[in-house]
């Protein structure tokens, strides 16, 4: 007779999980909470409905330790003063608008700016300032909606935000999403900004992660890093990504890396991150056409100490963002792809980040 399979080892319960407590409030008005989602393995992805924010993820390393994965905040308060992108599900526009204006059908439309002269991730009533509706549909779905309006955020049209996030039994994080305009059409880009450092928060760089991204150009940026509508290739570039480099040997990264001319239906791999330290290991599919990589060089650079859960201080360098999304500044460059969402062309979206070990 063959003897019986082993069992996989089930993860000790991580000590340092988010209080759902801590985050009950309101913001203009509108209640705020923490929902927990589980799987079978022992993952634990937390999230708030303020900016529809990821602010924990816990995930095993090669030997089954599970720790945080993904820099955030350990309170309301916290994630009210701290940094506005941190985890959060950015819309209606992701990246900069050059100038915080742009013209459609003939009529020019003013931004409010808020990264200088310029409108960044949707400005300052964008959705990482909003709290969405939420519902928890079992242990491991959430569902969350947002209505954007032009007499919030200065973009043209109403637009409906369904948002799913969606933790599967192979440790991975899906997240959905479907805008519909109802009235006049507008331009729509939205991405999960995710601070991720594989060896858990406590770890204070990112120097040691290997990345390889399935890209073979990124956009050229002028004046202040807005998009001027012309590619670069990345051969001889310093940043190529293309074999995997060590994120230690290159400089800070803000790049936007060309996946495709258009989306996709079927979510496609852009990306493979892991850490040798830990052993963890970070794919990510997505059906947008581009990959924004960010080595988070400002992060806690400022004089105020931006300090995250566990009394970690954020610096710079110590997380990496790979947000999929559509081009920055498209609005404001004809050459770049458009995606102009109206009645009956609606915006579907899928990214997957899926977490193993080696």
């Amino acid at each position: 007779m063959s003897p019986a399979p082993i069992p996989s080892p089930v993860p000790s319960p991580f000590p340092h999980l988010l209080d759902p407590a801590r985050f009950t409030g309101s913001v203009d008005g509108r209640p705020t909470a923490l929902f927990l989602l589980r799987n079978t393995r022992g993952m634990v992805v937390a999230i708030t409905n303020l900016g529809a924010k990821v602010l924990q993820i816990v995930v095993p390393d090669r030997h089954g330790v599970l720790d945080d994965v993904a820099l955030g905040y350990d309170s309301l308060d916290a994630v009210l003063t701290g940094s506005p992108s941190m985890g959060a599900f950015v819309g209606r526009y992701a990246g900069r608008i050059g100038g915080a204006r742009f013209t459609l059908a003939g009529l020019e439309h003013r931004l409010t700016p808020n990264a200088g002269a310029h409108c960044i991730h949707g400005g300052p009533r964008g959705a990482r300032h909003r709290a969405f509706d939420a519902r928890q549909v079992d242990a491991q779905t959430l569902e969350l909606r947002h209505r954007f309006l032009t007499t919030e955020d200065d973009f043209p049209g109403t637009l409906d935000l369904q948002l799913t996030y969606r933790l599967t039994d192979d440790n991975a994080l899906v997240i959905e999403h479907l805008a519909t305009a109802l009235d006049d059409p507008g331009p729509a880009s939205f991405t999960s900004h995710i601070y991720f450092n594989l060896d858990g928060v406590a770890h204070t760089t990112i120097d040691d992660h290997v990345l390889q991204v399935t890209s073979s150009e990124v956009l050229a940026t002028g004046t202040d890093g807005i998009a001027t509508g012309m590619t670069v290739s990345l051969d001889d570039h310093p940043q190529d990504l293309r074999a995997a480099q060590r994120l230690g040997t290159l400089p800070d990264i803000d790049l936007s890396h060309v996946l495709a001319a258009e989306s996709t239906t079927e979510a496609r791999l852009c990306a493979q991150l892991h850490s040798p330290v830990s052993g963890r290991t970070l794919d990510v599919w997505t059906t947008e056409p581009l990959l924004q990589v960010y080595t988070a060089g400002q992060l806690g650079a400022a004089e105020k100490p931006d300090v995250g859960k566990r009394g970690v201080r954020h610096r710079p360098r110590s997380a990496v963002c790979l947000e999929p999304q559509w081009f920055p500044n498209a609005p404001n460059c004809p050459t770049l792809p458009q995606n102009l969402v109206a009645p009956g062309r609606p915006y579907r979206g899928t990214t997957v980040y899926r977490f193993g070990a080696l």
